[in-house]
């Protein structure tokens, strides 16, 4: 499997340095189905997608790299870059205290690893209690002590998993419609790349609120979230 993954991953790599994009980036799509979730994977899909002029679609992909590796320093450069480019007027989505908090918490570990380390430090007050009934006298501050931080890594662990309400609009443009249907009357309209928090679904609708506050229905075939599948 291993080296499936590798002879592909080398085959998109030679493809995109001859300029041949759009067959690079069908064998990324090729790892992505596969259930690759790497940031480089993300950020050299959205390099494809900013050669071949579609700018939405390298946003989402710039900021899903980003939900894997809130450090990619080349993600977040080429989003950066890619902002300027899409708009002047591109208004963003509100970030809320969880949200940053997320973020943070995921450049300094993996989300796995937050839930690895709690559920050590579970074992080890286990372990304490067991010891301290059984075997020898010791200080109840000690396993109280890995009690608050084994919660503590817990709560940080649940914290740092995505939250998977951001959505891009991948379409040239977008109208924001008062109701979730097309003779609805138009309340705003949307240039690609844009983003916004997705409220709740209905029948092929995303109710999105805009940073600014405003909100509106959009055709969910017109928009994409940033994480589209579960983390593991």
């Amino acid at each position: 499997m291993e080296s499936t993954i590798n002879a592909l991953q080398d085959s998109a790599v030679a493809l995109y340095d001859k300029s041949q994009y759009r067959d690079a980036l069908a064998i990324y799509e090729q790892l992505e189905q596969m259930q690759i979730k790497e940031s480089a994977l993300f950020h050299n899909m959205g390099n494809c997608y900013v050669r071949l002029g579609e700018l939405g679609e390298a946003r989402l992909y710039f900021e899903r790299a980003l939900v894997f590796d809130p450090k990619n320093a080349d993600a977040l450069h080429n989003l950066e870059w890619l902002k300027l480019r899409l708009t002047d007027h591109l208004v963003e989505p509100r970030q809320e205290l969880l949200d940053w908090l997320s973020i943070a918490f995921r450049g300094i570990l993996e989300t796995q690893v937050w839930g690895i380390l709690s559920w050590i430090m579970i074992a080890l007050t286990i372990g304490l209690l067991v010891w301290r009934k059984f075997k020898a006298p010791m200080n109840w501050r000690i396993p109280l002590t890995t009690t608050v931080v084994s919660l503590l890594l817990l709560l940080i662990s649940w914290i740092s998993v995505p939250k998977n309400f951001v959505a891009i609009n991948t379409a040239t443009s977008s109208y924001g419609y008062s109701e979730p249907y097309k003779r609805g009357k138009r309340v705003v309209l949307l240039s690609e790349g844009s983003a916004g928090r997705l409220i709740k679904e209905n029948d092929g609708w995303f109710y999105i609120e805009l940073g600014d506050g405003r909100t509106a229905w959009f055709s969910a075939e017109q928009w994409a979230r940033v994480l589209h599948y579960p983390m593991d």
